[in-house]
Order: structure tokens, then sequence, then C-alpha cells
């Protein structure tokens, strides 16, 4: 007798059934990437070097459980005196107005077990083509934009990073 007794699936239906559960686990594997919200706060500043050199900083504290930086870390780990590379599913980076960005990397600060977060700072060097944006007259706008906000954070938990700044 062929497939259609009580307790018996055909092969097709195995394999789908397969299929299907691969996809579901995928689907939760991204989901809890999507939502994991490592970054916690940060501030960026700057300051002028003369002529057009600007150098920003920029201090951050991020999860110590999201899997890139944990891999980064010493032994596994976040440790004090890391430099982690900022990173997340929508590519963090420092973009200085000009069409140029600069990938960030962060030395470890302080860590804080309980919390399970670290702080981070990061200093770049960028030099502008001129004082101000030529085209529109009016200041360089800066900024360090990225995915993934710690869910329960105010003012938009959940969603993109985004610290921004006037250059002169």
């Amino acid at each position: 007798e062929r497939g259609g007794g009580r307790g018996t699936r055909g092969q097709g239906q195995v394999m789908a059934s397969l299929g299907m559960m691969r996809r579901f686990v995928l689907l939760l594997c991204l989901s809890s990437l999507a939502s994991a919200g490592h970054f916690k706060y940060g501030t960026l500043g700057w300051k002028h070097l003369g002529m057009n050199s600007v150098e920003f900083t920029l201090e951050s504290a991020w999860a110590t459980d999201y899997g890139p930086y944990m891999s980064q870390g010493t032994g596994g780990q976040v440790t004090v005196g890391d430099v982690i590379r900022i990173q997340g599913l929508g590519n963090p980076v420092l973009e200085f107005g000009d069409g140029e960005s600069a990938i960030v990397k962060a030395r470890v600060t302080s860590v804080d077990p309980s919390l399970m977060v670290w702080v981070g700072t990061s200093t770049v060097l960028h030099q502008y083509p001129s004082p101000r944006n030529v085209t529109s007259g009016e200041a360089w706008g800066a900024g360090f934009t990225g995915c993934c906000r710690s869910d329960g954070l105010l003012g938009g938990g959940g969603g993109d990073t985004q610290l921004l700044h006037s250059i002169w």
C-alpha cells in the first residue's frame, strides 16, 4: 500500500516539512539579530585643528553579548583595551557630509558585566575640501549613523542610530 495510511508521509511531504523548519529557524535567527539592539548611547564631538582639518571624537556604548563584538574581544569577550570595529546590520559609519565616510573602531575604556555594556572611544581625523560646503554655502553636516538601537531606549529604541553635527 502506498502513502495514504495514518501516520505515514511521502518523501515529498517530509522534505517540504524540513524545508519549512529550516526557513523558520533561519527566520528566528535573523529576527533575534535584527532586534538585538546592541547600541546603548553615544556622543559625537569635533575639534577644528586648523585649515580644513577636523578631529572627531565618538564615545559610545554597546552590548557586550553582540556576537561580532565578542569575536573581536580578548578570549571571546570584550575587555578594556580591546580595539573593536563598530558593526551592525546597517554597518555604522562616520559620514563627514562631503561624500567621504569612515568605518569606526573604538578602544574599549570600560566594561560593565552586570549591565552587559562596554564603552569605547574613537578618534577620527578628516580633511575637508573647504571650510564650508561650496555648493550650498552651509556648514558641513557630519554624523555617525547605523542601526540597532536597544529596544528599551527612549526616543526611538529599536530604530536606527543617528548622532549629527554641523561643522563650522
